[in-house]
């Protein structure tokens, strides 16, 4: 979106100048403009992060409430540029007939394009699988109502994908065509086998159910919990909000602001190129090095759990032989950690340059692909292996209520030193839950100094 709104100021920009001027190109012009350019776009960011955020989706709004949203910021934005003529005296330098032109035309663009854009969401959301997954909890003869108001209102970026039904054992069966996998004795069990970011609890005041076990129960695996009725719960983040029609009470360990999310997926993109530039230098070195020393890949690769469940495909350059996944059950005995995480000193499984690579931290260069794909964050939790992953209690499924990351809170904390697996929950947990962009700057800074120093790696 924020990309859409500033190529329509740009070309605004420069179709303004095309009519305004007979040399609208010329070095006189363009150095005229340049810094009133610069100054429009910061400021329409800021519009953007701390103004449009806040409102539903592009998706959600119908097309006149799309056309108010653009109207509303580009009147801001003329508002905002005005004070900046006037307070820096530029009024008289910058002609305001092309400020003028410039705000009329974005606002034309803007909207034809938020609408192609929004013609676009809707077609790949019908037929794509990254949109959000919801579970439906309620009873038998309120999910068919439930499941068409649900279609009608949910504006194509979420879907429910199966239902926990409470009043009866329907599991296995299907209403609508969407699956029912659990009932009031399993429904905490679901989220192993089934995909789903949310939870949409619907059932009337009548009947008698534990909510807040139910709740707390999804809370803790990090799951985000919607609920339809009055109900006075103490939890750590609670919003009140419009979901699907429906106004309902929001459960959730964390929840973070939007804007802040999208400015921590920017840095994630363009970490992203700057990462992957480094790795194919450090391939071009290492590559023929990894190869004659062993047999075998120069990359490794292994399905790791990602956000809410998702399994991903995450990429390093190879440190340990071929029989390394074999030989692990072997080894089980010497494991240094205690819980769910495989660990021990001197791995023999590891090949003599993997270790030069582990302590430097360059076999994780090729993460940075996982970064770009939107699987992982420069700075997140540590994805677990599948084996991992079905052994999880509770508490230990909330790591996976963000973005999985290269570096983070264990890996800057001695990681080597850290021999029990509750610590490394700890401080995934304590990393969720006081999220913030200047957290992340600090754990880069610190995961810098860890790799040229070597502390804690392995």
């Amino acid at each position: 979106m924020l990309v859409i709104d500033m190529a329509s100021l740009l070309i605004a920009f420069f179709i303004s100048l095309y009519l305004r001027f007979e040399d609208p190109f010329s070095i006189s012009i363009i150095d005229l403009y340049a810094s009133a350019l610069v100054v429009i776009l910061l400021m329409y960011v800021v519009i953007f992060i701390f103004y449009d955020n806040n409102r539903p989706s592009v998706v959600h709004q119908s097309p006149l409430e799309n056309l108010t949203s653009v109207l509303k910021n580009h009147l801001s934005l003329l508002a905002m540029t005005m004070v900046y003529l006037f307070v820096m005296q530029q009024g008289s330098i910058v002609s305001r007939y092309v400020i003028g032109l410039v705000f009329l035309i974005a606002f034309i663009i803007d909207y034809i394009f938020r609408m192609v854009f929004r013609a676009v969401l809707i077609n790949h959301a019908k037929n794509g699988e990254k949109i959000n997954n919801i579970m439906l909890v309620t009873l038998s003869f309120l999910a068919k109502d439930i499941l068409t108001k649900f279609e009608a209102k949910q504006g194509y970026l979420m879907r429910i994908s199966c239902i926990t039904i409470l009043d009866k054992d329907m599991v296995g069966r299907s209403i609508n065509g969407i699956p029912v996998v659990g009932n009031e004795d399993n429904y905490i069990l679901t989220h192993r086998q089934n995909v789903y970011d949310e939870v949409f609890i619907n059932i009337p005041y009548s009947y008698e159910v534990k909510l807040k076990k139910i709740i707390t129960g999804f809370e803790q695996m990090g799951v985000t919990v919607n609920l339809n009725i009055e109900f006075n719960l103490d939890a750590r983040e609670r919003r009140i909000r419009e979901f699907a029609g429906y106004q309902v009470v929001s459960f959730a360990a964390a929840i973070h602001n939007p804007g802040a999310l999208f400015i921590k997926r920017l840095f994630d993109i363009l970490g992203s190129f700057a990462g992957l530039i480094i790795c194919g230098i450090s391939l071009l070195i290492f590559g023929p090095v990894i190869k004659l020393t062993s047999p075998g890949p120069i990359f490794f690769s292994q399905t790791r759990v990602g956000i809410n469940g998702r399994r991903f495909k995450i990429y390093k350059l190879r440190t340990m032989y071929q029989d390394a996944e074999k030989r692990k059950a072997e080894l089980m005995e010497q494991n240094e950690m205690n819980g769910l995480m495989f660990k021990i000193k001197d791995d023999p499984r590891i090949t003599p340059i993997g270790r030069f690579l582990r302590k430097s931290s360059i076999d994780e260069l090729p993460q940075f692909w996982n970064v770009l794909m939107g699987d992982m964050s420069m700075v997140g939790t540590r994805p677990p292996t599948e084996d991992e992953y079905e052994k999880y209690g509770n508490i230990h499924m909330r790591r996976l209520s963000i973005r999985p990351g290269i570096t983070g809170m264990w890996q800057v904390s001695g990681r080597s030193e850290i021999k029990n697996f509750d610590d490394v929950v700890r401080l995934d947990l304590y990393y969720i839950d006081n999220w913030s962009l200047l957290l992340d700057l600090k754990l880069i800074i610190k995961t810098v100094f860890v790799v040229i120093f070597g502390r804690g790696a392995s």
